[in-house]
């Protein structure tokens, strides 16, 4: 294992996309608090907040799928330094409009608009990157650290953002995000990578066919189809419900503030911890079955989670369920980019991260609806996991071929 780690660090295209990713995902954590807190606290508006990270979210999730497209079409490393770029761009004009206190509700939507679509571009480019300049018997160590270091991004950034806020103020952590933002731009720059650039294709085969070939491709494959189920599952009735019923549930429960960083800061842990992991474990035998334990295993979880109110137990359970979320995800992420050919990872891993975002946002809809009807949110949570369970069995059942994947 210290062989396959040393060879990861001796390979130079790896390093800098691991390090381009560390510096994206960190300012990236620190803009999307910064800005929060803008709209809350500077602008006293909280009702717009939501409508600020939807403008983020909806044009990411509907272009996500074009974005892999084109990742088979042109270089990866030109798409992903073109949209850092330009992000850039969005950051300065943004730190400008706070500097001259002319940053408005319109203008904040509108940067958070363009800010999304260029991610919908860039992150099909990044998932598809790694299979393309790592060797198959190390795709699972490449992808746990990668991973599981942006995941420690996400758990520094918010405590770099209240420092940099506290003794800076709005400029000082926007312009540090965009030094961050610009950094990893400089990391990725296409004649340092070198990655490989897609074969020309014959003939002029439009967007829509290149879609659909996608698409035919992931619907012929047990693996890619039961992988993607795996994805949507999880993020549908674990990970999205999780993550908007924290608040709920700590105010229910006549909670504080900082026992909602408790928690939020216990399933990034435990999401990071495994990631670490999984990069010393080498998981390669029955690999399928260890990802539909580990999926039945959240959602057990997730009931624990519903029935209990100490919070010490809370933090425990929460710990847990983020490493067992990362224990389906990553085994899952790896086993469909080693059975994909290079000339249509850009659009498979499109297809999979848009199972993995597009089913937050419903899952967020769908909780909000239901504990607006008076359910409490430890009702709703029981009821998803055990529908959760129910389908882990029925994927257990129907996708033999995933089940015994090594």
């Amino acid at each position: 294992m210290a062989d396959s780690w040393t060879s990861l660090l001796k390979n130079k295209t790896f390093v800098l996309v691991w390090l381009s990713g560390m510096t994206v995902m960190l300012g990236f954590s620190i803009f999307f608090l910064s800005v929060s807190w803008f709209v809350v606290d500077e602008m006293q508006q909280p009702a717009i907040l939501g409508v600020v990270m939807m403008t983020i979210a909806i044009p990411r999730v509907a272009m996500m799928i074009y974005g892999g497209v084109l990742a088979d079409k042109i270089q990866k490393s030109r798409i992903m330094f073109t949209t850092n770029a330009l992000q850039v761009v969005v950051m300065v004009v943004l730190v400008v409009l706070v500097q001259q206190d002319a940053l408005q509700t319109t203008s904040l939507i509108i940067l958070a608009f363009v800010f999304g679509f260029l991610d919908a571009f860039f992150f099909p480019a990044a998932s598809a990157m790694i299979p393309s300049i790592i060797p198959v018997h190390q795709l699972q160590q490449a992808n746990s650290w990668y991973q599981g270091s942006t995941e420690l991004m996400f758990i520094i950034g918010p405590v770099g953002a209240g420092l940099l806020l506290t003794f800076g103020g709005f400029a000082f952590a926007f312009s540090a995000a965009a030094v961050l933002i610009a950094l990893s731009t400089i990391l990725i720059y296409p004649p340092f990578l070198k990655d490989p650039v897609p074969e020309a294709r014959s003939g002029r085969p439009t967007a829509w066919m290149d879609l659909k070939e996608g698409l035919a491709y992931v619907r012929r494959s047990g693996i890619h189809r039961s992988g993607t189920m795996v994805i949507i599952t999880i993020n549908l009735l674990m990970i999205g419900p999780l993550l908007i019923s924290i608040p709920m549930l700590i105010s229910a429960l006549g909670g504080a503030p900082w026992q909602l960083s408790l928690l939020e800061g216990g399933f990034s842990t435990g999401t990071f911890l495994l990631s670490v992991l999984l990069v010393t474990w080498s998981l390669k035998q029955r690999r399928g079955r260890w990802v539909l334990g580990a999926l039945g295993v959240s959602f057990f979880l997730l009931l624990v989670f519903s029935q209990v109110e100490a919070l010490p137990v809370l933090v425990i359970v929460i710990t847990l369920m983020g490493g067992a979320g990362m224990l389906v995800y990553l085994p899952t992420i790896t086993m469909i980019q080693e059975k994909t050919d290079n000339n249509k990872l850009g659009r498979v891993m499109s297809l999979v991260n848009f199972a993995s975002s597009g089913f937050e946002p419903i899952a967020f809809a769908l909780i909000s609806f239901l504990v607006a009807a008076s359910i409490s949110i430890q009702t709703v949570l029981m009821y998803t996991s055990v529908t959760g369970m129910v389908l882990t069995g029925l994927l257990l059942w129907l996708s033999p071929e995933f089940r015994q994947t090594d």
